[in-house]
């Protein structure tokens, strides 16, 4: 027996993780100096299989001293009720035992608990010293021809002209709550205007680009006749001659060649023999390849093609017998152009071969 075709399918089941959620997982009594105050929290439980909420039941919950946790009957979302007593004088951990409904998973949740306690009030502080704030501040300006010494004539408060190579002063004072002032200056040059620079030399572009062709029987030097816009016919064994002359804005020119080699044709080769029609065969899925949650139910369909055209049952036949195999395995694990697939016959991912099988 020989393998004629052959084609290869993965099947993949993927099982969503189980996961369990506090909507509220910490919580901060109330306290006296010593201990907490008399109070109560909820919190709700929730599980999920992926993003699909399942049922769960919520078992013996331990609690600190003081403390005592309480659930109530719903299957879908319990909730906790936790209560503190004065007793309660230390911070700890609710432990909510969550079991999975219909599985043998538990999770253990964990729920803070915090004591806000009442500090004893400090003794009261001396009076400060009363502040010193910033009343009003005024900037005013006076050009001098001394950068040294500040200037004594008139302060105005819109900057004045001020000539090449004098000096602008600015001068701040500041008036605070208690009626004392600070002044303060600050000066700048005004430099003189530079000489205008040189006209640059004139720029040399590109003003035109021609392109012509030429063949010749010489491979080494350009030839010299008559040069075309087209691409004129070259005899086998010649080369093409490509002449660029570009011309600058300046009027000078410069010009570059460039030649390739017109190829011999060879013989014409003896006419093959017709060769078979390949045989070839793909696997169809009748409901995806993908599934979630073991919820697989599908049928792999072989198909075979002989020449681009699919075979019937019976064309099949005559070429062999379909078989199939599981994961690289040499045992058949049926025969004919369909597999069904079920719930249980994959676990995580399967990959299914089909093999058109015969004699030569």
């Amino acid at each position: 027996m020989v393998v004629k075709a052959q084609a290869q399918q993965t099947l993949i089941d993927m099982t969503d993780a189980y996961s369990v959620i506090l909507t509220s997982e910490a919580y901060t009594f109330l306290g006296t100096t010593t201990a907490a105050k008399a109070g109560s929290c909820t919190t709700k439980v929730m599980a999920f299989r992926g993003a699909e909420q399942v049922a769960c039941s919520i078992g013996t919950m331990t609690a600190p001293t003081g403390v005592s946790a309480s659930k109530d009957s719903n299957a879908t979302e319990p909730t906790i009720t936790i209560t503190a007593t004065t007793s309660f004088t230390t911070p700890g951990e609710v432990l909510i035992p969550v079991s999975i409904t219909g599985t043998d998973i538990v999770v253990n949740k964990k729920f803070s608990l915090a004591i806000a306690f009442t500090g004893n009030t400090g003794a009261q502080g001396n009076t400060g010293a009363t502040g010193v704030g910033v009343s009003s501040s005024v900037v005013t300006y006076q050009a001098s021809s001394s950068g040294t010494t500040p200037p004594t004539g008139p302060w105005v408060t819109s900057i004045p002209a001020v000539s090449a190579g004098q000096y602008l002063w600015t001068r701040t004072v500041i008036t605070y709550t208690n009626s004392t002032s600070t002044t303060t200056y600050s000066v700048g040059m005004m430099g003189a205007t530079g000489p205008t620079g040189g006209t640059g030399a004139t720029g040399k572009g590109v003003k035109s680009t021609v392109v012509d062709y030429q063949g010749s029987t010489s491979g080494t030097t350009a030839p010299t006749g008559t040069w075309a816009a087209t691409i004129p016919t070259v005899a086998e064994g010649s080369y093409l001659w490509t002449r660029t002359v570009i011309t600058y804005t300046d009027n000078t020119t410069s010009t570059a060649y460039s030649v390739a080699k017109q190829g011999e044709k060879g013989n014409t080769g003896a006419k093959g023999d017709a060769g078979d029609d390949a045989i070839n065969l793909s696997i169809t899925s009748s409901n995806g390849l993908i599934f979630k949650n073991t919820d697989i139910a599908t049928t792999l369909t072989a198909h075979v093609y002989k020449g681009g055209l699919e075979l019937t049952s019976a064309q099949i036949e005559a070429l062999g017998t379909v078989k199939w195999y599981k994961d690289g395995s040499s045992t058949v694990a049926d025969t004919g152009v369909t597999l069904t697939i079920s719930a249980g016959d994959v676990s995580n991912r399967a990959s299914y071969t089909a093999q058109l099988e015969g004699q030569l």
